[in-house]
């Protein structure tokens, strides 16, 4: 009996450590929507106390935005766009880069005009190499292309196939050793009678059901937590 309790813990403790730690490292990874800047840059200004570069975002919101300055002064970087002068009220989302292209940080700015045709100046992280600009919204009007994280929905699937198939072998060694640990002589019988069989088959279905629940529960958690990150 020993040996099978041995059995039993060890196959929990494996499925707990698979299906919270391993399998959601290797496919439940949150990814931005965008991945490189479509910005252009038109131009490297050298200061003083640093130097600007000026950028041209990408053609769909040059209506609004002109173009932005990326400076590094002092060793603070910061950023200022020059906007439409009848613009009031504007919302961005930058997307920043570091100097290995990865982007690594997303911020919201929301900015009520109080100089027109420019936005406040923001300060942006040490690491932040170059940028790319998103509207999201000007005075009224509002825009559905927001710099998001989500899991793919390839991995996604890959993920649910992999806990399913692993929930069935749990479920099945949990049920061997269980039948040998309190089925006595009975234990044959625990395992493989007809309604045992059907009870085990409800018990799986029940399980990868409850089990895609709570993962798309939990990534929906997840996507709230990589929200952007709002500068007032």
């Amino acid at each position: 009996m020993f040996v099978w309790i041995l059995l039993l813990t060890i196959a929990v403790g494996a499925y707990i450590m698979v299906a919270s730690i391993l399998l959601p490292r290797l496919y439940l990874k949150m990814r931005y929507t965008v991945t490189q800047s479509n910005d252009r840059g038109l131009k490297s200004v050298l200061e003083k106390s640093g130097k600007s570069m000026v950028f041209e975002p990408e053609q769909k919101w040059r209506k609004y935005v002109k173009q932005y300055v990326l400076s590094e002064r002092d060793g603070v970087k910061e950023l200022t766009c020059k906007i439409s002068e009848d613009i009031t009220y504007l919302e961005l989302d930058l997307a920043l880069f570091n100097n290995q292209d990865k982007m690594f940080k997303v911020i919201r700015v929301k900015d009520l005009v109080e100089k027109s045709g420019y936005t406040k100046t923001v300060e942006l992280p040490e690491e932040t190499s170059y940028v790319s600009i998103v509207v999201s919204k000007v005075d009224g009007e509002e825009f559905e292309d927001h710099l998001s994280a989500k899991v793919s929905g390839g991995r996604l699937f890959k993920f649910l196939t992999a806990c399913s198939f692993l929930l069935i072998m749990e479920i099945m060694c949990v049920k061997v050793c269980c039948a040998n640990i309190f089925g006595g002589v009975f234990r044959e019988s625990f395992v493989l009678n007809l309604e045992s069989l059907y009870a085990t088959l409800i018990l799986i279905g029940a399980a990868i059901l409850i089990n895609v629940i709570v993962t798309s529960l939990a990534i929906k958690v997840r996507e709230a937590k990589y929200r952007v990150k709002e500068e007032d």
